[in-house]
């Protein structure tokens, strides 16, 4: 498959600085929502902008005889398992294991990538997958370990780690069949089900509580409105369209990306302070990142 540098390094680029800023907004929600409702709600608002758009013609769909069996094991890995082994397995490990475990992504797809696609990354994009790599666990061990750590919490982190993988493998696969807007369509569609089942079993007597609560909340819409159209919409669009482009190796390695936005928007916008130790870790992933997808 033919790849397109520029616009596929762009197209992974800027979901990862959508990724960054979202927990700010995340953080909005949680003052007013648990986090299950959150899910509920974040993909319900997205798939009904994504029908919205569709009756509008804005967007095209053809699912019509294409076998949808891989494309929905990818949906079910991304969103609905990553979300929620990620919540879960948070919730049992402290920061630092967390951080640390998820910056795994981009590993678990170099070795995805070689069994299912037999696509080889090169000895330098594995140098400089592993280079940003240990940057990012050395930015998140510098950070603190708060919390304590679970065998429970750290498989599901690792499950998570596995889907989020499988999700990029698969949507690289699937782009020979399903357009970057069909793929988006069918993760929000999986996603919107299961994450209110979840929710209504996860919360049962206090579902509609949580619910009313949140609707109720300008500033809950406010961080909703990201976390649903640009957090998802925008951002997982635009990634399925730049495993469309290139590798799920490219592709992949901007995860990190996520973590130095992260740093950045706590510092100019949560007034956080930029410790040396952050600022070389940053330049080190950045280099990685450049490193993998330098031609």
């Amino acid at each position: 498959m033919k790849e397109h540098g520029l616009k596929g390094i762009l197209a992974a680029l800027v979901p990862n600085v959508i990724f960054g800023f979202s927990f700010l907004f995340s953080k909005i929600a949680l003052d007013y929502a648990h986090p299950l409702m959150i899910l509920a709600i974040r993909f319900t608002v997205a798939f009904a902008v994504l029908n919205i758009l569709w009756l509008c013609k804005v967007i095209h769909l053809d699912f019509k005889g294409k076998p949808k069996k891989r494309l929905i094991m990818m949906s079910l890995a991304q969103p609905l398992l990553y979300f929620v082994m990620e919540l879960y397995g948070i919730n049992l490990t402290s920061s630092a294991m967390s951080g640390v475990l998820i910056s795994l992504v981009p590993v678990g797809v170099i070795i995805l990538s070689i069994v299912m696609l037999k696509e080889r990354p090169t000895n330098k994009q594995i140098f400089f997958s592993m280079l940003s790599l240990a940057a990012v666990i050395a930015i998140t061990l510098a950070s603190g370990n708060s919390g304590s750590n679970t065998f429970l919490g750290i498989m599901l982190l690792m499950v998570a780690v596995f889907c989020a993988s499988l999700f990029n493998i698969l949507s690289r696969a699937e782009s020979k069949r399903f357009s970057p807007v069909e793929r988006t369509y069918m993760m929000f569609f999986i996603g919107t089900i299961g994450f209110n089942i979840i929710a209504l079993v996860g919360l049962n007597a206090n579902y509609v509580t949580e619910l009313t609560r949140a609707v109720t909340s300008l500033p809950f819409w406010g961080a909703i409105s990201y976390l649903s159209i640009l957090s998802s919409i925008v951002a997982f669009m635009l990634y399925n369209y730049a495993t469309t482009l290139i590798s799920p190796v490219r592709a992949a390695s901007f995860a990190n990306i996520t973590t130095v936005v992260s740093v950045f928007a706590g510092i100019f916008i949560m007034g956080e302070t930029l410790t040396l130790v952050q600022l070389i870790c940053c330049v080190f992933i950045i280099i990685g990142v450049l490193g993998v997808n330098k031609e």
